[in-house]
């Protein structure tokens, strides 16, 4: 809440509701879990979200506007030092030749577009070109990755989207009894899921954890590389340490200090059962690992070839597990090697080529996911039976101005794309979310030959709050009310719904 707002509040308390009562209420962040209605899938979602930190311009998938938008920037696009004169052209206006940048949908042909349309035909990608800030228009880099990691307004005190999927998951466990998973096997308890939430990022906001309610370890998110390291195990060295046997010495003083408290088990159940799960989930991956390994139906075994960059390494991992434990619910991936998205510099040599980057990339891993249907085996020894539930969504902090500034770069603004890919089988049949299809519209606003110069959803064009993405998330997994896991307890009481749920731009100027 902005400091304004809050001291035009505080004067107009009513009698009786101190200052404390309503910090409390303030800082009272956590949804109302019981409160969220759930009819299970018929088929748990497993989704990969990967997060373009600094936020990426979105010319790549929007070009649309860009006559418009040469007319009016600082700086010539077309110009030979920018993007040259193909930057403004389609392939009719070329003639059949190879001098255009606009593909048939308006994407940015070098920056990714010849990748997207390729997956927009074949029904494994959609465009939301109107993803757009207003409830708080922050451009703030800290408040708009934490606002999209946890799905809300409230930056401080709230879980991130992992930890409120987990407690919604935990909070209705029953209703998650016996839903299908993509090998075909059934759900038999929450608890008992190996990996459901997972990060190949390292540290992330996404699984932030919630300060009123209690994430068991086995539901908590969990650090992993692309090599599959164990996180549980002790024994693995880094390249400083000695080379001494390290995990047993540990083991060691770990089972002396166990044989002390052995008489107070009791007491100290909490530790005890953080040492038993512990060792549960080292056994279990240990298990994973070695599928992962040599697993039947590999990307390598399937003939399918990563790009070799660290993200598409990355990529392949998260996708790896997907297909070989179903029971991996959620991820969170970066984007990293490809370099950051804050590109107020030198966007003009970087920025095509890394959007192309990613989305060759992805291109690889959606071959990569229908491939394993019906011949990659999982961890529980059962064959892949559908692919289709498994959903990769892209975005970031925010978007970018459109007006090319002295710097060859894009300075912060508040409208984005979202892509979104696969999924099929587990996607809600409201139409906006069906795939193949490019949704939102957008015009040129702000001051002619000025750096303020953006995009907004036009007249009449769907748009949603950055927090419908994590709306649809939920919804995906079953909650048929999702708003109330987006709720603010102050600013935004009512929270935010689905991409199902996307209104026509309002204060757009």
């Amino acid at each position: 809440m902005k400091r304004r707002d809050f001291l035009k509040m505080t004067s107009a308390l009513p009698v009786g509701l101190s200052m404390a009562g309503l910090a409390q209420k303030a800082y009272s962040a956590s949804p109302a879990y019981s409160n969220v209605t759930v009819q299970a899938p018929a088929i748990m979602p497993q989704v990969i979200n990967i997060f373009m930190y600094g936020g990426a311009s979105e010319l790549a998938g929007n070009l649309t506007n860009i006559a418009d938008i040469n007319m009016h920037s600082q700086n010539d696009y077309s110009a030979n030092n920018a993007f040259g004169a193909r930057i403004l052209r389609t392939e009719a206006d070329a003639g059949g030749g190879d001098d255009w940048e606009i593909t048939a949908n308006g994407f940015w042909r070098s920056a990714g577009g010849s990748h997207m349309e390729e997956m927009l035909a074949a029904s494994d990608m959609t465009v939301y070109r109107t993803i757009f800030k207003q409830e708080n228009a922050t451009r703030s880099h800290r408040e708009s990755i934490f606002m999209s990691h946890k799905g809300t307004l409230d930056i401080e005190n709230s879980p991130g989207i992992g930890s409120r999927l987990a407690l919604m998951l935990l909070q209705h466990k029953s209703s998650y009894e016996g839903v299908a998973l993509g090998d075909g096997s059934s759900i038999s308890s929450i608890e008992e899921l190996t990996l459901p939430f997972v990060s190949f990022e390292g540290d992330t906001q996404t699984y932030a954890l919630d300060p009123e309610n209690t994430i068991p370890l086995q539901l908590r998110g969990i650090t992993m590389d692309s090599n599959f390291n164990n996180p549980y195990s002790r024994s693995t060295l880094r390249s400083w340490e000695p080379s001494y046997d390290s995990d047993s010495m540990i083991e060691s003083l770990v089972a002396s200090r166990l044989q002390q408290l052995e008489s107070n088990r009791a007491q100290y159940s909490g530790a005890w059962d953080g040492f038993d799960k512990r060792a549960e989930l080292e056994s279990k991956m240990a298990e994973l690992d070695a599928l992962l390994d040599d697993a039947t139906g590999s990307a390598a075994e399937l003939g399918i070839t990563y790009p070799n960059t660290s993200f598409a390494r990355q990529l392949e991992a998260a996708v790896t597990l997907a297909i070989h434990n179903p029971e991996t619910l959620y991820m969170a991936v970066g984007t990293p090697g490809l370099g950051g998205w804050d590109d107020h510099n030198n966007g003009i040599d970087r920025y095509p080529d890394r959007m192309d980057d990613l989305m060759e990339a992805i291109k690889v891993a959606m071959s990569h996911i229908k491939a394993a249907a019906g011949v990659s085996q999982t961890i529980g020894g059962r064959t892949r039976t559908d692919t289709d539930n498994i959903i990769i969504n892209v975005f970031g902090d925010f978007g970018r101005l459109v007006n090319l500034n002295g710097s060859g770069g894009w300075d912060h603004a508040n409208n984005q794309n979202l892509y979104t890919f696969g999924g099929a089988s587990v996607r809600p049949a409201n139409e906006v979310f069906q795939l193949g299809k490019v949704v939102g519209e957008t015009r040129r606003a702000g001051t002619s030959k000025t750096n303020n110069q953006y995009t907004i959803p036009d007249t009449g064009s769907l748009t949603w709050e950055p927090m419908a993405i994590a709306s649809s998330i939920y919804q995906y997994f079953g909650a048929t009310n999702s708003h109330v896991l987006t709720a603010d307890p102050l600013i935004r009481t009512d929270g935010f719904g689905s991409l199902a749920d996307g209104l026509p731009p309002l204060n757009t100027e």
